[in-house]
């Protein structure tokens, strides 16, 4: 590498132009300053050895700083590397520390982009940190500490529930470990102070003796939105987000089928039974839907906004005198238990397809036959009707035919 006594400002201006992309030149006076020529610009920088490892650091570009400027920072720098630190390191370490959660956030969302996952799980991150965080957002990261999370872990807990307060420190912490991956020197995560809350498998079913009774209490819901989607809930398995938020353009009544394409696991298509492309038909002609939101509305499940905008039901809670009209507890999260229940217990339809009709991940295999097992479109819905057959058997206690998969 060539070497020339960069002690002047016309010594560097005489720095001849790289016969490659770049030349780096070293000062003869300063032993590790040098500044590295390219097409357009030079840039100064410091070089020596750290713990036996070479470390390189740009100090600026040449017309932003002066050469005594950069002369002086060189020293400064090279003094902390005399004793053993990283200016690397340093900085690297000042940008995570500095850096606010909700710029972490952003870095998440993107590296999700990037690594084609689902935008639910994002969605879902930036949701529990804006309800439940929101004063953290533009906080540093370093001024997150972990007796902080602890304490916000407790809080929400509290309020809120063990469900949401685990599922905040959750993302918390998967954002703050991406983070780290970039930059090593962030310091460990605060949720290693939190103690999770001991996981509780939802288990609820509507019993298989109470549908009627569940049945009934639902057309005693007023609203006629809310009371049609606790029924699709029912008799498709779906989950509650992508059903709530589903549109119009989804959905091919011609065809018998509609298309989520953005999901917790992968994109599917959901065969329709017969009763559920009647559903559907009543939801789209039905006058009271069509006086308040009008005949254009995206949504096949709408209700307005906060904001006085129409969007889509949100929160499908029942309430106070509602709950009373049932004879057992249960969320729109029961009825998808309950859907696969009736699949797997009195259909008995094959296990691929009840996982297929409400988007399970099929397990992992190391049987070669299950890999060659791919149901199409109408094995589904033939299934899809088989269980709509034991519902309406259930509630209507009438006897359905067991036909042939």
């Amino acid at each position: 590498m060539p070497k020339a006594k960069l002690t002047t400002k016309g010594a560097i201006d005489a720095l001849p132009p790289p016969t490659k992309a770049q030349e780096h030149w070293w000062c003869t006076s300063l032993r590790g300053f040098g500044v590295v020529v390219g097409a357009k610009s030079k840039t100064f920088v410091v070089q020596r050895d750290v713990k036996g490892k070479s470390r390189r650091v740009a100090i600026g570009r040449y017309g932003d700083i002066t050469l005594d400027q950069a002369r002086k920072q060189a020293e400064q720098l090279m003094g902390k590397m005399r004793g053993g630190i990283d200016p690397t390191g340093e900085r690297k370490a000042a940008a995570a520390n500095n850096m606010t959660l909700r710029e972490a956030l952003e870095k998440y969302e993107r590296y999700l982009v990037a690594k084609e996952r689902s935008p639910r799980t994002g969605a879902g991150y930036r949701a529990d940190l804006q309800r439940y965080c929101s004063d953290w957002l533009d906080r540093p990261m370093a001024e997150i500490t972990r007796t902080a999370a602890n304490a916000r872990h407790h809080l929400i807990g509290e309020k809120h529930g063990k469900s949401a307060a685990n599922a905040t420190m959750r993302a918390l912490s998967a954002i703050w470990r991406r983070i780290g991956r970039e930059y090593p020197a962030l310091d460990a995560t605060p949720t290693v102070n939190v103690d999770f809350y001991p996981a509780t498998r939802r288990t609820a079913v509507i019993p298989y003796a109470q549908l009627p009774e569940w049945w009934t209490g639902v057309h005693q819901i007023q609203n006629p939105i809310r009371r049609d989607l606790y029924i699709w809930f029912l008799f498709t398995g779906t989950r509650r987000e992508e059903s709530a938020s589903l549109r119009w353009s989804q959905v091919d009544l011609d065809a018998g089928l509609v298309h989520f394409p953005i999901t917790k696991t992968e994109p599917f298509t959901l065969p329709l039974s017969d009763f559920l492309l009647d559903l559907l038909r009543g939801r789209r002609s039905c006058e009271t839907t069509l006086a308040q939101f009008g005949a254009n509305c995206e949504f096949v499940f709408p209700a307005w906004t906060r904001a006085g905008k129409i969007g889509h039901v949100s929160e499908p809670k029942l309430n106070e005198k509602e709950v009373a009209l049932f004879p057992c507890d249960w969320t729109p999260h029961t009825l998808r238990h309950t859907f696969v229940s009736i699949a797997e217990n009195k259909v008995s339809i094959p296990a691929t397809h009840g996982r297929l009709l409400v988007n399970h991940a099929l397990p992992k295999s190391g049987d070669a036959h299950a890999g060659y097992n791919h149901p199409d479109f109408d094995d589904l819905k033939r299934s899809q009707q088989l269980v709509t057959n034991a519902l309406k058997a259930a509630i209507w206690k009438f006897s359905y035919p067991q036909l042939p998969l």
